[in-house]
Parts: C-alpha cells; sequence; structure tokens
C-alpha cells in the first residue's frame, strides 16, 4: 500500500491581520446573517455545495436571544490551491424588532497549496527539491496573486456586510 504524503503551504489572506470584524448596535442585526449565504456565494462566485454552515446556535430562553453561526465557502482556485473563507456571526436579538440588537461579525480566510506525493518517485527528496525550486521560481508568484485576490474577496463580503447593517464608509474610516 503506497503512502500519501501531502505537503501543504497555507497563509491567512489578511496577513499580518487574521480577521476583519465588524461590530453593529441597532435594530434589525440578524438581517446581516439572512443575506451571508446569497452574499458569500455571489462575490466568492461559487455553487451551493461550496457552501456551508458548520455551526448555527440559537438560544431562546432568554431577551435578547443570543445566536452564533458559522459559516464557511470553500473556493477552488486551480489544481493545487483554494481558498477557505470563513464568516462567523454572534450577537443578540431582542423579541421586540423595534428594539436594538448587536451583532459582531468577524470575516477571514486562508489560502492553501497542496503538492500530492502519491508515488515512491515523488517521495524521494530529489523530486521533493524538484517542487521546492518550482515552487520558488514559477508558482510562488501566481499564489501571491492568489492572496490579493482572496484578500479582494474578504474585503467585498465586508462592504456587503456593512451596506446592509447601514454602516457608512466614514464610519470604517474612523475605527
Amino acid at each position: 500500500m503506497a503512502v500519501r504524503i501531502i505537503w501543504r503551504i497555507e497563509d491567512d489572506c489578511l496577513a499580518p491581520e487574521a480577521k476583519i470584524t465588524i461590530e453593529y448596535t441597532g435594530t434589525d442585526p440578524f438581517r446581516a446573517y439572512k443575506i451571508a449565504k446569497d452574499t458569500m456565494r455571489k462575490v466568492l462566485e461559487v455553487e451551493a455545495m461550496d457552501f456551508w454552515e458548520r455551526d448555527f446556535r440559537w438560544d431562546i430562553s432568554s431577551d435578547p436571544r443570543d445566536f452564533f453561526t458559522r459559516l464557511y465557502v470553500d473556493k477552488g482556485i486551480d489544481s493545487r490551491s483554494r481558498a477557505l473563507i470563513e464568516v462567523i456571526m454572534q450577537g443578540k436579538i431582542p423579541s421586540d424588532p423595534n428594539k436594538e440588537g448587536r451583532i459582531t461579525i468577524q470575516i477571514g480566510g486562508r489560502l492553501r497549496t497542496d503538492y500530492t506525493l502519491e508515488t515512491a518517485f515523488q517521495q524521494l527528496p530529489i523530486y521533493r527539491g524538484l517542487i521546492w525550486l518550482y515552487h520558488k521560481i514559477f508558482y510562488n508568484r501566481v499564489r501571491r496573486g492568489y492572496l490579493d485576490m482572496c484578500n479582494d474577496w474578504i474585503q467585498k463580503l465586508n462592504s456587503a456586510f456593512r451596506e446592509v447593517l447601514g454602516i457608512s464608509p466614514e464610519a470604517l474610516e474612523k475605527t
């Protein structure tokens, strides 16, 4: 039985920061969650199968009601690289829609590049050295472009959530 080895390179799309944080207090903060799936699919141009909601918690035992959700998109870019975009939303929603609630949204992403080494030849040190050389000379430049694309997708998601919550660009500049 052959051993399958994966050489993985992974970077935060927003390095040196890990995530963008949006904090909102006002009426109907849950509307950000309502548009999240469609917005993420539209901005990242992915099918429904590439989007999933890993966690959703809703506590109706108190008022305001606490909620937490974690949403992901796994976007394939080429045969080696893919972006994993994560949106975490948590907050409190009052049962009366006219009262103020709050939401905190964190948006982040990672770019992952995998080199699969399946055969005995591919697992030889000389082959790994050739992959390293190929990556440094050719693919690393392409990958930097992917990091810029990933950052751009996250910034577009940030803008979309701010727009639906009514947070003006001027408020963004003050923080």
